[in-house]
């Protein structure tokens, strides 16, 4: 189990690319780890998953028949940390359900995860999966500015040309 210092650190990872690439590279990489039921809001930069898990059915000599299992919840939050820069910070709780046959209650028991092996997994193919799209993502090239274009000279007047002086037109 983690201390709260080197949980924190197992649960956020910065990248070098923009919020908006991050978001979409988490989609990928939950959907990738066969997380179901993705929420997203890209306003507000959260995201919340949880894997699909099969019921295990068990008998209890004071409840009866029951059905058990466990899911993990994954909730994550993507920021811009600077120009181009977005943090990545992931919290993963597991829950236990449970639900006894004879009185139809039903009961969860979630706790977070505090142990470093799922956070690296996770951000390790997040790696990949931002690695993938900045290989796939078209190269930038810098396009020189236009050079500015001279400033065209004022109009002159012109002066339409005097008629000469002839005998028959006296000025």
């Amino acid at each position: 189990e983690l201390t709260p210092a080197h949980l924190t650190a197992a649960q956020s990872r910065t990248y070098s690319v923009p919020a908006t690439a991050g978001f979409s590279a988490s989609i990928a990489t939950l959907q990738t780890l066969g997380y179901v039921d993705i929420n997203a809001s890209k306003d507000a930069g959260t995201i919340s998953a949880q894997t699909e898990a099969k019921g295990k059915i068990f008998y209890n000599i004071l409840w009866g028949f029951g059905k058990k299992k466990l899911t993990q919840k994954a909730s994550l939050l993507v920021e811009e940390n600077g120009p181009g820069q977005s943090l990545v910070r992931l919290n993963l709780h597991v829950t236990e359900t449970k639900a006894r046959g004879i009185f139809g209650t039903s009961f969860s028991d979630g706790k977070l995860v505090k142990v470093a092996e799922p956070y690296d997994g996770f951000f390790t193919a997040l790696n990949a999966e931002v690695a993938r799209r900045l290989a796939a993502a078209p190269p930038v090239v810098a396009v020189p500015a236009a050079p500015a274009a001279a400033p065209s000279p004022a109009p002159v007047a012109v002066a339409a040309p005097a008629t000469p002086a002839s005998p028959s037109n006296p000025q």
